[in-house]
């Protein structure tokens, strides 16, 4: 895993073919033709679970950028994701170096981080490279998930997760 500046993710989101908007952050297409959106479960004790499905629902993928654009808007544990993002060596601050980069195999580290990015309150595009879906975490705690043209199957799948199967 590696931590990348501002600059580092435009570089990486263009270079791999990646739009970006006027702010030269990620671009999230309004018309986007696959998407769907979902709440975050409100429950803490499900939540673990849900940054795993939502990790694993952006598999295969060869590299995943979660790069956060925005924070600071809810009361944050700012100590935690220091501490967890300190752990792998990096002691830059969020603002210095936004984006994270996750290889393949690193699934469990991905969950870890959005979990912690989740409970702060924060915005993130999580884009796989050599991927089919992206999603977008917003504070607003809701989740967008969308897949390429070529696999709409991938959106029917993310949403079935979510229908309540009691009723």
């Amino acid at each position: 895993m590696r931590f990348l500046t501002r600059d580092e993710c435009r570089d990486w989101y263009t270079g791999h073919g990646f739009k970006l908007d006027d702010k030269q952050e990620p671009l999230w297409p309004s018309s986007e033709k696959r998407s769907t959106q979902q709440r975050i479960p409100p429950s803490f004790t499900r939540l673990t679970w849900f940054c795993k499905f939502l990790e694993h629902s952006l598999q295969p993928r060869r590299e995943c950028l979660v790069w956060v654009t925005d924070w600071g808007i809810w009361g944050e544990n700012l100590h935690l994701y220091y501490r967890l993002r300190q752990s792998y060596g990096d002691f830059r601050l969020l603002h210095e170096a936004p984006g994270h980069l996750f290889l393949d195999y690193e699934g469990s580290d991905l969950s870890s981080f959005l979990q912690v990015m989740i409970l702060c309150g924060w915005d993130a595009h999580l884009q796989p490279y050599a991927g089919y879906a992206r999603a977008f975490v917003s504070h607003d705690e809701i989740v967008e998930f969308a897949s390429d043209d070529n696999n709409p199957n991938l959106v029917a799948e993310f949403n079935t997760a979510f229908v309540d199967k009691s009723a």
